[in-house]
């Protein structure tokens, strides 16, 4: 039946069998008109053909005669083609344009590189200035002089305590700021000693974090560990403790605002190692003009001189546009204040 009716078998059982007709089914009946069509169609083309040639045949061609002689291939034309395009490119002709290629080559880069290098410059600037903006806010606390005073063995206790506790405060890329504080509040309602843990910093900068939560909460710096999760931070609420009534300290920054001085931060520093990349670059294409000029190619000293003049002027007057822009409103009134959750990423 499959090669009777030209269908594809798609399943069969004990009761029925399926075939499908395929998406080129055609009746006998359409086929039989296509068949009929396209033979006429190309005798249609034939008869053409045959009356084209007839027609062809019976036009006889007239050759016209030259007015010039032929030149071509003749001393003379080669005479024009060179009065007219100069001579042809030889070996030395030809190392020469390439010589000039590639000092227009490294001419482009270069001006690329310095064109780069002063608006990198101009970004820093902006984002210097957004960060001094966002700085206005912070006045950080100094460390009180009366500090709580602990024995060796009261530290090593909380110490050993303190490593193992499972409650943990993790500081984020918002590093120090108001709800910083006012986590360590919540944990010390519960218990004496709060753990924070510290990921992708150095030990300086942990440091620097620990002496101003430590300036900032009133606890005793207890401990400043590595360990597998990061930098481990314990504090010890003191032994005369009293909860204040504002958790959040007014001096630091808020959420919003920590999150702007760390996108600037952020931006500064990828901005800065931008800025060493494209200096190393624009110095590599110095010495390679050095040795350029070094190798002998007086014909190319004007390009060269050229080049070095433009990497020579001064370009640090270009500012761009919009740097009021750029800056934005840190000091919204709209803060959230809404208490954290214990458990948040800070």
């Amino acid at each position: 039946m499959q090669k009777l009716t030209g269908g594809v078998l798609v399943s069969r059982n004990k009761e029925y069998i399926n075939f499908y007709r395929g998406n080129d089914f055609v009746t006998p009946k359409v086929r039989k008109v296509l068949v009929e069509q396209q033979q006429h169609a190309i005798t249609q083309q034939e008869q053409e053909e045959l009356a084209r040639l007839k027609a062809s045949a019976s036009i006889t061609p007239i050759p016209k005669a030259l007015k010039n002689p032929l030149v071509a291939g003749t001393l003379a034309e080669t005479r024009e083609a060179t009065s007219r395009w100069g001579d042809s490119l030889n070996d030395e002709l030809r190392k020469k344009e390439n010589n000039r290629l590639i000092l227009a080559k490294h001419t482009s880069l270069l001006k690329n590189m310095k064109r780069k290098l002063i608006l990198a410059k101009t970004k820093v600037a902006k984002a210097e200035m957004a960060l001094a903006k966002v700085q206005e806010y912070l006045s950080p606390a100094e460390l009180p002089t009366d500090l709580e005073t602990i024995t060796d063995e009261e530290r090593f206790l909380f110490r050993r305590i303190g490593l193992k506790m499972k409650a943990f405060l993790m500081l984020g890329r918002r590093e120090v700021f108001d709800g910083t504080v006012q986590n360590m509040h919540f944990h010390w309602k519960h218990r004496e000693l709060v753990k924070i843990v510290v990921k992708g910093k150095t030990f300086e900068q942990v440091k620097h974090i620990a002496i101003s939560l430590e300036a900032e909460s009133g606890g005793v710096l207890i401990a400043l560990d590595k360990t597998t999760k990061g930098y481990s931070i314990i504090f010890y609420r003191g032994k005369n403790y009293k909860r204040p009534q504002v958790l959040k300290p007014r001096n630091l920054l808020t959420r919003r605002r920590a999150m702007a001085r760390s996108i600037e931060l952020q931006r500064r520093e990828a901005l800065n190692h931008h800025i060493s990349v494209l200096r190393h670059k624009i110095w590599k294409l110095k010495s390679q003009l050095v040795q350029m000029r070094a190798a002998g190619r007086k014909q190319d000293a004007e390009l060269l001189q050229t080049v070095e003049d433009d990497l020579s002027s001064d370009d640090d007057n270009i500012q761009d546009e919009g740097d009021e822009a750029y800056l934005q409103t840190y000091g919204s009134d709209d803060e959230d204040d809404a208490d954290d959750d214990s458990n948040e990423y800070l």
